[in-house]
C-alpha cells in the first residue's frame, strides 16, 4: 500500500490496494484524515504524532500495528518518510505499509519450535541421565563386590533394567525420526485386535502394576478384525496405556474398552488420572509435547508418544482423539481404525483356540518389592535417600552404607519428610522430580526443622535454572546425575569435619 499525507495529515494519494483495504473510492477518502477515514482514535493520533515527528526531524520512522480492513483484522508495518522541497523543508509525507501477518505468524512458530526443541533437550538430558545414576553407582558397587556373589547379580540385573530404559529411549527416537522422514513402511495384514491389545498388555502391565493402577479390559464376543501392521498397532496402545499409568495416581483406574462402530474398530483408553487442561487437547499430539513443565515431569518421558500414536494411527488411514474435562478429571483417548471388508469368524488354528467370550479383567498389584536394606556398619553420618528410581537409591543405599554410614529411603516426598521428623538425618540427598511433593517444596520444608542438615541435590536437570532453584529451595549442593560417587563422598566428609 502506497500513500502520500500533505502537511495537515490529510491524504493526498493512495494506491488501489489502500482504497481497497478502506472500502472507499479515491473522490471519498481524497483529503481525509486518518480519523476521518474510520482508524480508530488511537490509531489516528499515533499516527499524527508519527507525522509531526518526521516533519520536525526530517527523519523516516515505522512502526508495527493491527488494523481491521475490509481484508480482515492484519498487522502491518509500515513507514514514513519525508518528502523534502526546494527549500529544505518538508513539504509532504509518503509512506508504504505491508502485511506481515502470516510473517508474524511463521516466526511466533519458529520461536515456539525453538522453544519447544530447547525443553525436549533438556528433558533428552534428564531422561538419559536418571538411568545412567544407578548404572554408574553399580559399576562403582561391583569394583566393590567381586566375591560376593549374590550383591555382584542384583548389581547386573538393576545395570540391565536401566539399560534396557535407554534403549527404550532411543527406540522411541529412531522411531519419531523415522516416521517424520517416512522411512517406515507398514506391514499390514488381517489380524485380530484383540491379538494387537494383548501384545501391548503384556509389555504395560508391568508399568501399570507398579503405578498400582486398577486395570479394567471389555472385549466384545466376537473378533474384530484390521488391515494393519500387528507390532505398530500394539505399539499404538502401549503408548496410550503407559501415558495413563503415567499420569494416574496409585490407586487410580485405567479401562480399555474396543467395539464396532459403522466400518470401524473403536478402541478406547479412560483413565482417572491427572486430566487435561483445555488449552492442552490440541497440543498434546505435537512433539514434545508434556502435560507438564519441567520441573514438575515427575514421572518423566520425551514427550513424543502420543506424537507416534497419531502418526501411525494415521498410517494404519484411522484417527485419534482426546477427551478430558478438565485438570484432576482423568482423561480418554479414543481409537478409530478402519475394518476388514470381510469380517469373517474363520480363523487360525492358532486363534481358534482362544475364548471368544467377553472378557473383563480387573487387576492390581502391592508396589514391587522392597529394595535391598543392607545392614549398616557402626554409622558416620545418618543419611536420609529421597528418589522415585527404585534402583537409584538401591544403589546409593549400598555404596553409603560400604562407607559406614546409617541409610534410610523413601521414593517420594512425603514420604521422606515423614521419616526425617523420626530420622533427624545429618545429611539428603533428595531428587527433584519427586511424586506429591517435589524436591524444592521437600527441601524448604526440611529446612525449616533441621537447620544444621546438609541438602543435596541429586537431580537429571542440571541447566543453570536448575540449580537457581535448588539454592533458593535451600540446597547446600547440586549434582547432575549420573553422580560421580566421589563427589558425595566429599560432601559428606567435610559435613562430617565440621560437625567435630
Amino acid at each position: 500500500m502506497v500513500y502520500v499525507f500533505d502537511l495537515n495529515h490529510r491524504f493526498t494519494y493512495a494506491n488501489d490496494v489502500l482504497l481497497k483495504m478502506w472500502g472507499k473510492t479515491w473522490d471519498e477518502a481524497i483529503g481525509k484524515t486518518c480519523l476521518e477515514l474510520g482508524y480508530e482514535p488511537w490509531h489516528a493520533e499515533m499516527h499524527d504524532q508519527e507525522i509531526e515527528q518526521v516533519i520536525a526531524t526530517k527523519q523516516p520512522t515505522r512502526g508495527e500495528v493491527p488494523f481491521t480492513g475490509t481484508f480482515g483484522r492484519r498487522v502491518y508495518d509500515y513507514i514514513f518518510v519525508p518528502i523534502i522541497g526546494k527549500d529544505g523543508e518538508v513539504e509532504a509525507i509518503a509512506g508504504t505499509t505491508r502485511d506481515i501477518t502470516e510473517r508474524q505468524q511463521m516466526e511466533a512458530a519458529l520461536r515456539e519450535t525453538d522453544r519447544r526443541k530447547d525443553e525436549f533437550l533438556a528433558t533428552l538430558a534428564h531422561e538419559l541421565r536418571n538411568p545412567l545414576a544407578p548404572i554408574r553407582s553399580g559399576l562403582e558397587i561391583i569394583r566393590r563386590t567381586v566375591d560376593d556373589k549374590i550383591k555382584f547379580e542384583e548389581t547386573l540385573n538393576i545395570i540391565e533394567r536401566q539399560t534396557n530404559q535407554i534403549v527404550h529411549l532411543v527406540d522411541d527416537l529412531l522411531d519419531i525420526s523415522r516416521i517424520t522422514q517416512g522411512k517406515i513402511r507398514l506391514r499390514k495384514e488381517r489380524i485380530d485386535l484383540k491379538t494387537a491389545i494383548d501384545m501391548a498388555l503384556e509389555t504395560s502391565q508391568g508399568v501399570i502394576d507398579k503405578a498400582e493402577n486398577e486395570l479394567i479390559i471389555t472385549l466384545p464376543y466376537k473378533p474384530i478384525y484390521i488391515d494393519a501392521d500387528l507390532t505398530r498397532v500394539a505399539q499404538i496402545f502401549l503408548n496410550i496405556l503407559n501415558n495413563a499409568a503415567k499420569y494416574s495416581s496409585a490407586g487410580g483406574k485405567i479401562s480399555l474398552t474396543a467395539g464396532k462402530e459403522g466400518n470401524e474398530a473403536v478402541i478406547g483408553i479412560k483413565d482417572t488420572g491427572l486430566g487435561i487442561a483445555p488449552e492442552m487437547l490440541s497440543k498434546i499430539f505435537d512433539m514434545f509435547g508434556q502435560l507438564e513443565t519441567p520441573d514438575q515431569q515427575v514421572q518423566g518421558g520425551l514427550g513424543i508418544g502420543l506424537s507416534v500414536v497419531k502418526k501411525l494411527v494415521e498410517m494404519h488411514g484411522g484417527t485419534v482423539e482426546a477427551f478430558s474435562e478438565g485438570r484432576g478429571k482423568g482423561s480418554e483417548f479414543i481409537v478409530r481404525l478402519p475394518l476388514v471388508v470381510e469380517q469373517s469368524e474363520s480363523l487360525s488354528a492358532a486363534q481358534s483356540s482362544e475364548k471368544d467370550s467377553l472378557q473383563t479383567a480387573e487387576m492390581k498389584m502391592s508396589n514391587s518389592d522392597n529394595p535391598l536394606h543392607p545392614a549398616p556398619k557402626a554409622g558416620q553420618q545418618r543419611v536420609l535417600v529421597v528418589d522415585d528410581n527404585i534402583d537409584a537409591v538401591q544403589m546409593l543405599e549400598t555404596l553409603l552404607s560400604f562407607e559406614g554410614h546409617t541409610i534410610r529411603t523413601a521414593f517420594d516426598g512425603k514420604t521422606g519428610l515423614e521419616i526425617a521428623l523420626e530420622f533427624q538425618p545429618d545429611v539428603c540427598l533428595l531428587d527433584i522430580g519427586l511424586p506429591e511433593m517435589n524436591g524444592y517444596e521437600l527441601a524448604c520444608r526440611l529446612r525449616e526443622f533441621l537447620p544444621q542438615v546438609l541438602l543435596i541435590s541429586v537431580s537429571g536437570w542440571g541447566q543453570e535454572e536448575d540449580r537457581r532453584r535448588s539454592r533458593e529451595a535451600g540446597f547446600d549442593n547440586h549434582l547432575v546425575k549420573p553422580v560421580d560417587f566421589d563427589d558425595i563422598k566429599k560432601l559428606i566428609q567435610q559435613k562430617s569435619s565440621e560437625q567435630a
